[in-house]
């Protein structure tokens, strides 16, 4: 039969203090995450990597595509290895990909995210990359 590891003892005071602190030092992949939009068709998620491995360390890259079609949507999420990479990619005025400006902003939760520099004063729907 199949060894059963034993359940952890959490009323211990001293093992929930020792998860808990390991809980705070994961990396939450959420903080090192940018949202990419406006971007061009052709734009890949290769082209997307070379560009902004410039600032550093890229863990992935997804570029978001419809699920009946397989078409891209305009727009991609970034994740870096290091969350201050953010900071200098948000830091830089103007990012160029595929011969296109591109709207780059730190990955929020969705609804709360700032206004499009493509389309101000609209909420941001998740749909851009129309071709100038």
């Amino acid at each position: 039969p199949p060894r059963l590891c034993p359940t952890p003892d959490l009323s211990s005071p001293l093992r929930h203090t020792a998860m808990m602190a390991h809980k705070q030092t994961v990396h939450n992949p959420d903080s090192s995450k940018i949202f990419v939009g406006g971007l061009s068709w052709k734009t890949t998620e290769e082209s997307l990597r070379y560009h902004f491995e410039q600032f550093g360390e890229v863990a992935s890259v997804e570029v978001m595509r419809d699920r009946v079609t397989g078409d891209p949507r305009g727009f991609a999420f970034v994740v870096f290895s290091h969350d201050s990479t953010v900071d200098l990619v948000c830091a830089e005025k103007k990012h160029e990909v595929d011969h296109k400006v591109v709207d780059v902003k730190r990955a929020q939760a969705r609804g709360i995210a700032p206004p499009s520099i493509h389309r101000p004063g609209e909420e941001e729907g998740g749909v851009g990359g129309e071709d100038a």
